[in-house]
């Protein structure tokens, strides 16, 4: 059996930063220039040159999006006839699930988006590589919600560790560690001339978060989590 481990990028936690910059700097180096909303849908279309569709794929939202990396038949969930069904895809097909958006926010589909552009950008090697070992028809590689636990991390696949770096990177991509510390600062300034937080009746990091996801288009959640990482929210 060939050890296809070769074609997994090595990236560590202290690397994920450097990953994510990487990737704007190939795709839209003005968004580490200057604080922006970094417009991942274009990047997808006009940079990537993946083409992206909207279809269910599962009866619970548990996959929010999959990367087709090579031309074959994908599964999608008809939830009119409850049932799964195939659909012939080419290769740099992204399907995202409309309620990723619709049940969820902007912010998680986003959020998807980025998840599946680093796969493409970083992974397809791995998965075109696989495929074709295989022998397979299956062209898409979905992509859960739910994490895989850290704590199991010498028991991960190749594909886990792969997730895991989609799942890391994404967020960096939307919220760059080149401008984060300015809208930070930028939002703090602000916060004070809102009435409630000047009064007391509104906690100010909140109002930080609030207005930073807003800035980048991306969830509160995540938006506290990369100020919390960065030191700039305790």
């Amino acid at each position: 059996m060939t050890d296809l481990s070769f074609y997994v990028p090595h990236i560590s936690r202290e690397g994920l930063d450097a990953e994510a910059t990487a990737f704007l700097e190939a795709y839209c180096p003005e968004a580490i220039k200057a604080p922006m909303c970094v417009p991942i849908e274009s990047i997808a279309v006009n940079k990537l040159k993946l083409t992206v569709l909207e279809y269910h794929l599962s009866e619970d939202l548990s996959i929010l999006g999959q990367m087709c990396f090579t031309d074959g038949k994908a599964e999608i969930y008809d939830p009119d006839k409850e049932e799964f069904r195939e659909i012939i895809v080419k290769a740099g097909t992204m399907i995202i699930d409309p309620d990723t958006y619709a049940k969820r926010n902007l912010g998680s589909k986003r959020n998807t988006m980025a998840h599946e552009c680093f796969h493409w950008h970083r992974h397809r090697k791995y998965h075109q590589m696989a495929a074709r070992i295989a022998g397979s028809t299956k062209a898409a590689y979905r992509c859960p919600t739910v994490s895989k636990d850290e704590s199991l991390k010498a028991m991960w696949t190749d594909e886990d560790w792969m997730e895991w770096q989609a799942n890391n990177v994404a967020p960096r991509i939307l919220m760059p560690i080149e401008t984060v510390e300015q809208v930070f600062h930028l939002m703090q300034a602000e916060s004070l001339k809102n009435p409630f937080v000047a009064k007391g009746l509104r906690p100010q990091s909140e109002w930080i978060i609030e207005q930073t996801a807003g800035f980048y288009k991306v969830s509160k959640q995540a938006s506290e989590i990369r100020l919390k990482e960065l030191g700039l929210l305790s």
